[in-house]
């Protein structure tokens, strides 16, 4: 008998290298979905996404995953536009613990939020978001940021405080 039938690691080693060897190739998409199965957290959108509305991109939505994606014309992007007014880079969406921001990346046509120009904004739900002409809706279940770019308590809290504030006073003076 040899040494290596009396080494209790000797199971173990052979059940550590069961399985298929070699190269395996996959797609991206095929990845993403294995990284996915693997850790969902990987997935941190939390369902947000853009659906078009103007004419060229009406009908289209795109989920937003991640933390980062660009918009643009080029192949390389996360969200890709077939619009002539769209620049090849035009603008990054972001997300941090705050919600999501749009970024214009000097683009020719311009990044809009709810018609105002911007070169980096936060987005709500409910939010017009415009690259050049494509026109989209932002929808965030989660609704982090309100359109003041603060969380839904954040925006009532100070004028709970002065209804507060101004109750107590009117017990005072009655008193």
């Amino acid at each position: 008998m040899s040494s290596n039938e009396h080494d209790p690691n000797r199971k173990i080693r052979r059940q550590k290298d069961a399985g298929p060897q070699g190269t395996q190739v996959f797609s991206r998409d095929e990845v993403g979905k294995l990284l996915e199965e693997a850790d969902p957290e990987t997935k941190q959108g939390g369902g947000a996404e853009l659906r078009g509305v103007s004419e060229s991109v009406s009908g289209q939505a795109f989920a937003l995953e991640g933390t980062t994606m660009v918009v643009g014309r080029s192949p390389d992007c996360s969200i890709r536009l077939e619009e002539s007014s769209v620049s090849s880079e035009h603008a990054r969406l972001v997300r941090d613990d705050e919600g999501w921001r749009v970024v214009n990346l000097l683009s020719t046509n311009g990044t809009f939020v709810n018609d105002k120009k911007i070169s980096n904004a936060a987005i709500a739900d409910g939010d017009h978001v415009r690259f050049g002409r494509a026109e989209f809706v932002f929808h965030d279940p989660e609704g982090r940021r309100s359109a003041t770019g603060r969380s839904g308590v954040m925006q009532w809290l100070p004028w709970a405080a002065v209804a507060v504030a101004v109750a107590v006073a009117a017990i005072w003076l009655l008193r």
